[in-house]
């Protein structure tokens, strides 16, 4: 006689509200993408800002609000 189980939902990770051109430690904006705007930063974070992160990733843990003052960026 088989047993029957029943599957479990899989659980919905959070989805990250930021992402890394809305942090405070992202620098080095570069790599112009199409439409002019680049696509690429770097962390200090992130193997010590050694490597590029993308401007879309997900906030990470060290994630700070960047200021913004009259919609520029300081």
């Amino acid at each position: 006689m088989a047993i029957s189980r029943r599957r479990q939902p899989p659980k919905t990770k959070e989805q990250p509200k930021f992402q890394c051109r809305d942090c405070g430690h992202s620098y080095d904006w570069h790599e112009i993408g199409a439409n002019g705007k680049p696509f690429m930063c770097r962390c200090p974070f992130y193997t010590g800002g050694k490597f590029c992160r993308f401007l879309s990733d997900p906030q990470c843990e060290h994630f700070i609000k960047r200021e913004v003052n009259n919609g520029k960026a300081e």
